[in-house]
């Protein structure tokens, strides 16, 4: 026998077991194929549809909604709950093709082992809504919220690193990943609406005072809950968190009267490349993830920007942000003045977005924050400084 037989046969007993632990209800209808790549073991073939998970050794699936590649040892370490998906995919041991909303909800399709760590993707009714998050560990609470365009995707390394400690929830906001995607009407879509829906998220799940941890329009959101329902959050980390921007003052007043949003349900078609390239920009070094995590990114965006609802919701969202009042009881940074909750506020000295010199008027509004640039970082500290950016979240500090 070679070792390549032997390798095929132990992911062979593998399988078997893992199909005895698939579990229809969490798989809530789904139906896709899966096609595992193992270097020295072959093709495998997982099938998930009508309540039911077959899995065939050696054969290779014909339009697999997702591709991992990796070696039979990592993935019988994977299935057998030894190690998670995200862990080997962050480590660059696991490779993934196609739709990273079913890669990452994969593992959570069969039933946990005793020691396996918890990794959940739940569903969550709100204001009719319904709402896809990925929850992993146990301990207290923390909530990231995305920003502008992602996901709860792009919070991985962030999860990965605090579900040692905490119970981590790392939702998709209505409009974007696989969430509800409700039409830009009324207060849909600005900052004051996300916050409410985000505590009524809490509140469904029976969250109380929760640390909370926004990227980008992330960040502008988990300061407006704060400002709104001050005892769902126990403190705020803003990550390049997006601010009350004065270089769209002159543009403001035409984005009252133009909906621009609805332009979204137009076909809008965007080369490849420029995806790449905004992805790319997001870094002050891009070359600080491998390749093919910025072509999973890029497949992530391109695919998500066919749907018209994802769309209009982007348009909607930066339509709302471009449209902080000035001045006023309303003023984003007169409002800021009233912020009580711990806060710490992190910009990337080389963000391309939100401008590093917005430190400075943070720290004055709020004297007791703690605002910090970091130099080397782009907007995107989550990736580019994984370890330190858990280590900023209060529930790590000493």
């Amino acid at each position: 026998m070679t070792m390549r037989t032997a390798r095929r046969d132990e992911v062979h007993a593998a399988h078997a077991t893992l199909t005895e632990r698939f579990d229809p209800l969490t798989a809530d209808g789904l139906s896709v194929h899966v096609l595992v790549e193992l270097s020295d073991a072959g093709p495998t073939d997982i099938r998930i549809a009508d309540g039911r998970c077959t899995i065939r050794t050696g054969v290779t699936s014909a339009d697999p909604a997702v591709v991992f590649r990796t070696d039979a040892g990592v993935w019988l370490d994977l299935i057998g709950g030894r190690i998670r998906g995200m862990d080997a995919f962050l480590a660059g041991a696991l490779k993934v093709t196609g739709d990273l909303h079913l890669a990452t909800r994969f593992e959570t399709l069969f039933r946990r082992l005793p020691d396996q760590p918890r990794v959940e993707v739940t569903h969550t009714r709100v204001r009719g809504l319904r709402l896809e998050a990925l929850v992993a560990g146990e301990g207290p609470p923390v909530v990231l919220i995305h920003g502008l365009g992602a996901n709860k995707v792009s919070f991985l390394p962030t999860v990965s690193a605090l579900a040692e400690r905490h119970e981590v929830h790392a939702i998709d906001l209505p409009g974007f990943g696989r969430s509800s995607r409700p039409a830009p009407v009324g207060r849909r879509y600005s900052m004051a609406w996300f916050a409410d829906v985000v505590n009524g998220y809490l509140i469904a799940r029976d969250l109380d005072a929760v640390h909370l941890v926004g990227n980008s329009m992330g960040g502008r959101i988990a300061l407006e809950m704060a400002l709104r329902h001050r005892r769902s959050v126990h403190s705020i980390v803003g990550l390049g968190p997006a601010l009350g921007f004065d270089l769209t003052r002159p543009v403001s007043p035409l984005l009252r009267v133009l909906p621009s949003q609805w332009a979204g349900a137009a076909p809008l078609r965007v080369p490849r490349s420029s995806i790449e390239a905004l992805v790319r920009s997001l870094f002050a070094d891009p070359d600080v993830l491998p390749p093919e995590h910025h072509r999973a990114a890029a497949d992530d965006v391109i695919a998500t920007w066919q749907d018209p609802g994802h769309r209009l919701a982007v348009l909607a969202a930066a339509r709302q942000l471009g449209m902080e009042p000035a001045s006023g009881r309303a003023a984003y940074w007169r409002r800021l003045r009233g912020l009580t909750v711990p806060s710490y506020w992190i910009f990337g000295e080389e963000d391309r977005l939100v401008a590093s010199r917005y430190a400075a008027r943070v720290a004055a509004a709020v004297p007791d924050a703690l605002v910090e640039t970091w130099p080397g970082v782009g907007h995107v500290p989550q990736f580019e400084a994984p370890n330190r950016t858990a280590a900023s979240c209060p529930t790590s500090r000493p």
